[in-house]
């Protein structure tokens, strides 16, 4: 199925840049990616700042949603119908999130029923047990993750073979990425907890340590990118504060930042952590 998907993503590009394109400015081919957690009104303005600010008369575009379907317009199209593609675009992005957020939302909610039964007492060898499901969690929740490298070096392939069709362009892509959380015991359990030497270790290990080995070949990927003439553009979007009683929260995403900060950096492109995605449209 994946490789079905990616041959079709090919085939849509392929004929999207086929399509003569006229515009006073080099013409842009956009490609907007979407890994969501919650659709919300800052979604909803991004797009809409996006069709009113910044795609132009003879550029083309690429949408791919959270759930990894693929829009594709051409200038001419996008000149004709705009309110129709805005509308279609939110829809799809609200219907697709809320379908693929389910899988990190169950995860998330099985890490804080496994805080609450350590917050509520538990015996050693329980903890440790919860401590070790915790543990697998954080690697699920890491997998609920849409973007990969297999499906960045495809469209870098894309953008590749395109430039031998279309010629100078200008190729763009922004990803926009919700921050991910998780729930931690509070300081008080945390003390406690340290204050076992046959649980300390494994706990900080389980619930501070960040993951630091990238699952991205960056150096890889920022090369092709820079080989097919590609900016890559980085949305890190943050929650805004949730209220929390009894747990704390902290990030699950720090090496997903840091492996598309490197890539955006490479490629002269911008990286932004906002509540409001369509400041990365900002100069």
């Amino acid at each position: 199925m994946r490789k079905l998907i990616q041959t079709i993503l090919l085939a849509f590009f392929l004929c999207l840049l086929v399509l003569p394109v006229v515009s006073k400015d080099k013409p842009k081919n956009i490609m907007l990616l979407f890994d969501l957690k919650d659709y919300n009104k800052e979604i909803e303005s991004t797009v809409d700042h996006f069709f009113n600010k910044v795609i132009g008369s003879g550029d083309q575009l690429i949408v791919m949603t959270p759930a990894g379907k693929i829009f594709s317009y051409s200038s001419k199209t996008i000149s004709a119908s705009p309110q129709k593609i805005i509308s279609e675009i939110k829809d799809a992005l609200k219907k697709h999130t809320s379908v693929t957020s389910s899988d990190y939302q169950n995860i998330y909610n099985q890490m804080l029923s496994i805080v609450n039964d350590i917050r509520d007492g538990s015996g050693l060898e329980d903890t440790k047990n919860l401590i070790a499901a915790y543990e697998n969690n954080r690697k699920e929740l890491r997998m609920t993750r849409r973007i990969n490298e297999a499906m960045l070096l495809q469209f870098s392939d894309v953008f590749e073979r395109s430039r031998k069709i279309t010629g100078d362009t200008d190729n763009q892509i922004y990803l926009f990425f919700q921050k991910e959380v998780r729930p931690i015991p509070d300081k008080n359990i945390m003390n406690n907890i340290r204050e076992n030497p046959q649980l300390s270790f494994d706990a900080a290990r389980v619930f501070f340590e960040e993951k630091t080995e990238p699952d991205f070949n960056v150096d890889k990927i920022a090369e092709e990118f820079k080989s097919a003439g590609v900016t890559f553009n980085f949305v890190y979007i943050t929650p805004k504060d949730l209220p929390t009683q009894r747990y704390q929260l902290v990030d699950n995403s720090g090496d997903f930042y840091s492996a598309m900060s490197v890539i955006a950096d490479r490629t002269g492109g911008k990286v932004v952590t906002t509540t409001q995605p369509q400041e990365i449209f900002k100069d």
